[in-house]
């Protein structure tokens, strides 16, 4: 139960400025990576050109924030990107392949249509499979709050100081990098990949509210939905 009331306030909160600690911390060297409030965000990869250290809205101050907050910043730019990331391809793929057409057991009801569309029809046709999708995220929160984040009984919004944003130990490929150096570059490539993601997702979103079509279909890429 506490990890549920963490996991429902996590997100509302992760955004927001928490005041200075005055309690002198220890930080850990994480992949290579250790906490300096004087750098940019504490030191973490992502600074890119032509941008460079980009925070026109001044969220993140590690001058004024606790190590740990500076990384749930972190933990929520990457994980909002990995869901991004996803999304992306659940757009183009989900308005088009076979299993939300009706001929497969993964989803017997024919879906169709622009993707804003799809869970609203997979809600009201397959409501058991809806269950089991929310289920299954909520499965997969709760195990990354049980890695990353301390008990809210102990500390509430707290990752644990020996966690490293969005590191959550998942690497079923084995292509995690051995050294540091080539881990920040990974990250930086993931937070790049990820942030475009965002943008994009957003961009199909608003599409497909101001015309009601797909998005190949709205390019004038014509083809046919299997039916």
């Amino acid at each position: 139960k506490s990890i549920l009331l963490a996991l429902s306030l996590g997100g509302a909160t992760a955004f927001t400025r928490t005041p200075v600690r005055m309690a002198a911390e220890t930080s850990m060297v994480k992949n290579g990576w250790k906490y300096d409030q004087n750098k940019f965000v504490g030191g973490l990869p992502g600074a890119i050109a032509p941008l460079g250290e980009f925070d026109p809205l001044e969220i993140c101050y590690p001058e004024e924030m606790s190590e740990s907050d500076v990384k749930r910043l972190r933990e929520a730019e990457v994980m909002h990107g990995r869901v991004a990331m996803m999304a992306f391809v659940g757009y183009i793929m989900g308005e088009a392949v076979t299993p939300l057409t009706g001929k497969s057991f993964i989803m017997p009801t024919p879906v169709t249509g622009p993707a804003n569309s799809h869970l609203a029809q997979i809600i009201a046709e397959q409501p058991l499979a809806f269950i089991v999708f929310v289920l299954a995220i909520g499965f997969a929160e709760i195990r990354r709050a049980q890695i990353g984040w301390v008990s809210p009984d102990e500390a509430l919004f707290t990752l644990r100081d020996d966690y490293y944003p969005g590191d959550i130990g998942f690497d079923p490929l084995g292509i995690r990098p051995d050294t540091p150096e080539a881990f920040a570059l990974e990250q930086t490539r993931e937070l790049s990949n990820g942030r475009l993601a965002m943008i994009a997702v957003a961009g199909l979103c608003v599409q497909e509210l101001v015309r009601p079509v797909q998005i190949l279909e709205n390019l004038g890429i014509q083809r046919e939905v299997i039916g």
